[in-house]
């Protein structure tokens, strides 16, 4: 019976490329050592962005458009114009109202006048009353006269004083009818044409906040107590664009969902760039506890590829130097260090940090030691929006 030669050339193959392996040059690779640190520990939580806030600027008065100034998209600041509305209508209502209080500020110089008159024929009564030249009737007639003066004057004046009242409420009205916007914010929708009749409410323009942005994270309960004590400004990055923020403050809804039980962190953040979008994807590592010693190694060593997550280590033998896949877990990341835990990876070992992405495993590689960065420094450098 003829033997089959299918597994001599199956292992001569084998061993032709082995060989050929052998024989290609180290690829060059940058390495850093690992190293136990004192890390603070940190858990990832997930999010999204809100706005500061949100709304329709309404009409407060009813009237013709006369102009929408803005379109969707357009960026306005706190008091810049929005919309005005036809106010010939007040402004008929005001010049009236001036020519009452014109009327009436005559009458209350005419009723001070009168107020004299009687003043001074009360003075000579006085006289006349103690010669007997007039009877004291008359004297009393005087002096009634003299209420009577006073009592007209006051009415007329407290008349003035509500048609001043009447005026500056037109002038409430009438400012009313230019709309502005009431923070610095960005135009989503516009909702009135010029021409149109509008009512008081009715929205012109729907507005979101620009400037500053919430961050709305689901923490479980169990993390409560221990975020409130060590999460005071962190740090959140944008899933889509890959960006960190450094939080200005952060604060705790007090309020437990029942069915998730999970509570809302609120973390502000600044915008200045106008980058930040509500409803963008956030997630947030959060320190949950007091300083602990771990392994660390740089985020660059990390690969992750076909739902594994490992660090290729470089490895010294008898052929010289070559890449190991090393599988690692990943406890938590703080800036641009990654806590881990893995069997076989101990302090001192040299990780891959650049070349480490198309490596095949027993690659011959020729290392550079690289200096880590400071993890200190990191995390200071980690409180600027990266």
């Amino acid at each position: 019976m003829k033997r089959s030669t299918f597994p001599l050339l199956a292992l001569a193959a084998i061993l032709l490329a082995n060989s050929a392996w052998a024989q290609m040059p180290p690829v060059a690779v940058h390495a850093v050592s690992v190293e136990l640190r004192q890390v603070q520990p940190h858990h990832r939580f997930t999010g999204s962005l809100r706005a500061v806030a949100r709304g329709s600027v309404a009409a407060l008065e009813d009237g013709r458009v006369l102009e929408v100034t803005v379109r969707e998209g357009a960026a306005v600041k706190n008091g810049d114009v929005i919309a005005r509305v036809d106010s010939r209508r007040l402004e008929a209502q005001q010049g009236e109202l001036q020519a009452m209080l014109q009327t009436a500020q005559a009458l209350v110089s005419q009723r001070q006048a009168e107020l004299r008159q009687t003043k001074l024929d009360l003075e000579r009564s006085h006289s006349l009353v103690g010669r007997n030249a007039i009877s004291q009737q008359q004297h009393e007639h005087n002096e009634t006269e003299v209420a009577v003066a006073e009592a007209r004057l006051a009415t007329d004046q407290r008349r003035i004083s509500e048609i001043e009242r009447q005026i500056e409420l037109m002038q409430v009205r009438l400012d009313d009818t230019t709309v502005r916007a009431p923070y610095d914010a960005q135009v989503i929708d516009r909702l009135a044409q010029p021409g149109e009749w509008i009512k008081a409410g009715e929205p012109f323009v729907t507005l979101v906040s620009t400037g500053e942005i919430e961050a709305w994270l689901e923490i479980p309960e169990r993390y409560a107590g221990v975020l409130s004590q060590y999460a005071q400004t962190p740090a959140v990055k944008i899933v889509g664009s890959d960006k960190h923020y450094v939080a200005k403050s952060s604060k705790r809804v007090n309020e437990v969902h029942p069915r998730t039980r999970t509570f809302q962190f609120v973390v502000m953040l600044d915008d200045e760039e106008g980058e930040l979008s509500p409803g963008m994807s956030v997630d947030a590592w959060l320190p949950i506890g007091p300083s602990q010693e771990d392994l660390t190694v740089p985020k660059d060593a990390v690969v992750r590829a076909g739902g594994a997550v490992y660090v290729c280590k470089a490895v010294a033998g008898e052929q010289g130097t070559t890449a190991v896949r090393q599988p690692i877990q990943v406890k938590f990341e703080t800036g641009d260090w990654v806590v881990v835990s893995a069997v076989g990876l101990t302090p001192g070992d040299k990780v891959i940090v650049e070349g480490n992405e198309r490596l095949l495993p027993n690659t011959p590689i020729a290392v550079t030691e690289v200096k880590p960065p400071s993890l200190q420094a990191d995390m200071n450098a980690g409180r600027r929006p990266r």
